[in-house]
C-alpha cells in the first residue's frame, strides 16, 4: 500500500484522490483515511523509503523451543492452569498458549 500511496503522491494526486482510489479498488481491504494522510504526509516532507523503521521496544525472542517445551509441559500436567499464570511462572510477558495454538476454554 505504502508504495502506491507513494507512486501516486509524486504522480501529483490529492489526498482525497488517493484515498477515493484506493477504496474503489481494494474496497474493505483499503487502509484507513487517517493512515493514508499519514502517509502522504510522511512522503510529502521527504521520506524516501517504505519500510517500516527501527522501533525500540522489547524484542519477541521469548518464544524459544524452551519456552514452549516447558508451557506444553505445565498444560499437560494440570489442564486447569491459567494463561496467566503460566506466564508468571516462567516470567513470560505474552501469551505463552499462542505459540502451541492453544485455546481458552471455559466449561461450565
Amino acid at each position: 500500500m505504502r508504495v502506491v500511496i507513494k507512486y501516486l503522491t509524486l504522480k501529483g494526486l490529492s489526498a482525497a484522490e488517493i484515498s477515493g482510489e484506493l477504496n474503489s479498488v481494494l474496497g474493505d481491504n483499503a487502509p484507513s483515511d487517517a493512515t493514508i494522510y499519514r502517509w502522504i504526509a510522511e512522503f510529502q516532507r521527504g521520506r524516501k523509503s517504505t519500510k517500516d523503521e527501527h522501533r525500540s521496544g522489547r524484542t519477541v525472542d521469548v518464544c524459544t523451543d524452551e519456552n514452549v517445551r516447558h508451557v506444553n509441559g505445565m498444560i499437560t500436567t494440570d489442564r486447569r492452569l491459567t494463561v496467566r499464570y503460566v506466564a508468571a511462572c516462567l516470567k513470560l510477558w505474552y501469551n505463552p498458549s499462542n505459540a502451541l495454538g492453544y485455546n481458552k476454554v471455559c466449561a461450565r
